[in-house]
């Protein structure tokens, strides 16, 4: 059936809508309507129609019924074993329609949708009664581009790199490092900046870092050379650990010069350790975005590790902008030298008095990880490499490699054990493929729906019983949502009821949508129809508590 059929269709039951429906952030429950004029949409899929621009196609009736039975689903669920996040992080877990294909790609545009309760909503020309109040994807931002089918030409030169804390894997195996550059290469990650101290086995594990990306293929290696524990005056520490790897198959080199970076560090020679080398570097540290930093002789670039929003590193009650950013292109700019931008999803750390290093804080990042990949779009060639932050910091809640495997517990299992974090990898392909090919949307090639949140209200007081004994700094900032992120060619309609809250049911647009609903605590159950004719219902295995945060290790933790 095509769009330009639907107001000629008749229908003839009464349908009662009882549902409320979240608009501009206020729930507003819906009046029974009476009986629906002809035109009136009935199943979700045909409320979904109106999502749909002129020209495109939906499919015939028998080809897109939706089925509410869970046995005959049309989509498929994947990354079942959902768990709840901590504090500052969520559970996670992603719908994918296995049916995405149906419909033959295609370019879309925005369809002009107003919402009102029981009234006339026009898509298109087309007239529909709808006795809803809907809205077109959410409170948040949105992108509309889907892929055309014809081939990505991708620049080889953009890179994106994963920050991965060697301090915490000693008794990594080659094994486990091949494990984790095949996580990496399936997310479209380029290789590792390989965070390193002084630690006795950070040698060992570079040894086996190198060998395992050269054994993999198509993978690199650069070293992170972090200031925290090396002093501005250990050039020579630093040029005797670059030569073991420079010439290494798999050490990332740009213009045949071995690429190294670090983490803080203002004011170490890098030209003195390209000399104590025997060979040039290519040298972007993690310096301040100065003019006299970026005309530094020994660097080829800066990195940026302002990947939250803060002040003072003090959390802050507003979104990360692009400010930073631009102030490191501006100075790299005029000095003709590589910037290198971090991506990260969360920020939140919750060390008590069990360890000397405590701390106790979050950035709000709720719905970052999708804002900022929508900014890396914006910035587009302006940035030359990407930084994940980062791969495994457990401690600090940013990880996306799921905690698990050979490596330490410094006390963060408390609010990371058992949390899945690797569906945020697969919202950010997409991303990285838009951003390579010089895309400003992300390449939609099937449906998908993200959704996260905390596993608990945060009213919940639990300062008597927490490892710190109080909440962290900004708990306050922070919202009792759940954040939905929406991936479609075409569009759809999604429904979500979050515990004993009344349901709340959007239409999406083409592309990628982000939609907040209130936090009700109970079961979280999401319902997905795509206009490519995938459906999809599922329920999180972790429900929203009001009480106590539980960690899988067993102690208890304090709530945001």
């Amino acid at each position: 059936m095509r769009h330009g059929d639907l107001a000629e269709r008749q229908f003839v039951e009464t349908i009662y809508v009882t549902e409320t429906i979240w608009i501009d952030a206020i729930p507003t429950e819906t009046s029974p309507s009476s009986s629906i004029d002809a035109g009136q949409p009935t199943t979700q899929i045909e409320v979904a129609a109106m999502a749909v621009p002129s020209g495109s196609i939906i499919p015939d009736e028998e080809e897109s019924a939706v089925s509410t039975s869970s046995s005959a689903a049309i989509g498929v669920q994947t990354n079942t074993a959902i768990y709840g996040l901590s504090q500052a992080t969520n559970p996670i877990d992603t719908f994918v329609s296995s049916s995405s294909d149906i419909i033959s790609d295609s370019t879309t545009t925005d369809a002009p949708i107003s919402s009102a309760s029981a009234s006339a909503v026009q898509p298109q020309g087309i007239t529909i009664s709808a006795g809803l109040n809907v809205t077109l994807g959410g409170s948040g931002s949105g992108s509309s581009n889907t892929s055309t089918g014809n081939p990505i030409k991708i620049n080889s030169e953009k890179k994106v790199f994963a920050h991965f804390m060697i301090g915490i894997v000693y008794a990594y195996t080659l094994e486990s490092w091949l494990e984790d550059i095949a996580l990496a290469k399936s997310k479209g990650i380029d290789g590792f900046a390989l965070n390193i101290g002084l630690d006795s086995y950070s040698q060992p594990q570079l040894d086996l870092a190198y060998k395992a990306a050269e054994q993999s293929g198509d993978f690199v290696c650069f070293i992170s050379f972090d200031f925290n524990w090396y002093t501005v005056d250990n050039v020579t520490g630093v040029s005797d650990m670059m030569k073991r790897y420079n010439d290494l198959p798999a050490q990332f080199k740009v213009d045949g010069k071995p690429f190294v970076s670090s983490f803080i560090g203002d004011g170490f020679d890098w030209a003195a350790v390209s000399q104590g080398c025997g060979q040039e570097i290519y040298a972007v540290p993690f310096w301040a975005p100065t003019q006299e930093n970026a005309d530094n002789k020994g660097l080829s670039g800066l990195f940026s590790w302002t990947a939250w929003a803060s002040k003072d590193n003090g959390p802050i009650d507003a979104p990360l902008t692009t400010i930073q950013d631009e102030a490191y292109i501006n100075v790299v700019t005029k000095a003709n030298k590589a910037y290198m931008a971090p991506v990260s999803t969360w920020f939140f750390t919750h060390f008590g008095k069990e360890v000397p290093y405590s701390k106790n804080w979050l950035f709000k990042s709720e719905n970052l990880w999708k804002e900022r990949w929508d900014q890396i779009l914006e910035l587009g060639d302006k940035l030359n490499f990407l930084e994940l932050v980062t791969w495994n910091d457990y401690g600090e809640s940013h990880n996306l490699r799921n905690w698990g495997g050979l490596h330490s517990d410094d006390g963060c299992s408390k609010w990371a054990e058992g949390l899945d974090h690797l569906p945020m990898l697969d919202l950010s392909i997409p991303y990285i493929k838009a951003w390579k090919s010089g895309a400003k949307t992300p390449i939609v090639e099937r449906d998908q729906v993200f959704y996260w949140y905390r596993p608990h209200l945060k009213s919940a007081e639990c300062d008597a019983s927490d490892n710190y004994g109080s909440k962290p700094d900004g708990w306050d900032i922070v919202s009792d949502s759940i954040f939905v992120t929406t991936m479609t060619k075409l569009g759809g309609t999604l429904k979500v009821t979050s515990g004993s809250n009344q349901p709340v049911m959007k239409l999406v647009e083409p592309g990628v949508q982000s939609i907040e609903v209130p936090m009700g605590a109970g079961k979280q159950v999401f319902e997905f129809s795509t206009l490519s004719g995938g459906y999809q219902k599922g329920e999180a295995t972790v429900d929203v508590s009001d009480q106590c945060w539980k960690p899988l290790t067993g102690n208890s933790v304090s709530t945001v």
